[in-house]
């Protein structure tokens, strides 16, 4: 593949970044997907699995927040792996109307398969990089995501 041309402007440069996040997005995303395919697994079923495992004891509402997806897609993804014996709901003692979702012994291990696909996919991408140009990559993208946090705040509050 020939090197991308010498950029002519801030403009460029900054576009082909953003191709590139998004280009590595789109791959570590397939990988990751093809990967949790050989379990059975589905990405998003996964993004599930971590959360709770991470921090059991979510609602519903807290859970699709945290896996970037709306609250009824959650729902379903939930009934379907209640019945894979991976999920429990329990009611919150400060409030029946909320179910406490957390993992079954299953669901643990089930996590525990798909976290080491992910951190094996993690370290093939990082394989190399120095760890000072990880944490400006860290930085920049944590900048980033700031600005377009504070951008959609401005328009959601313009609407």
């Amino acid at each position: 593949m020939p090197p991308a041309p010498a950029s002519t402007s801030p403009e460029d440069a900054g576009t082909r970044s953003w191709l590139s996040v998004v280009r590595a997005y789109h791959l570590c995303s397939e990988l990751i997907g093809a990967r949790l395919a050989e379990l059975g697994v589905k990405t998003s079923e996964h993004e599930i699995l971590v959360n709770l495992r991470r921090q059991p004891g979510l609602n519903q509402q807290a859970l699709a927040a945290r896996c970037f997806t709306a609250k009824s897609h959650v729902s379903g993804l939930l009934n379907d792996m209640a019945s894979k014996g991976w999920i429990s709901r329990q009611a919150d003692p400060l409030d029946g109307r909320v179910k406490r979702l957390t993992l079954t012994a299953a669901g643990f291990e089930m996590a525990a398969q798909t976290a080491a696909i992910q951190a094996d996919v993690v370290a093939l991408m990082t394989e190399g990089v120095a760890h000072t140009e990880l944490l400006h990559i860290n930085q920049a993208m944590t900048d980033v995501s700031s600005r377009l946090e504070a951008a959609l705040g401005r328009d959601r509050e313009e609407r």
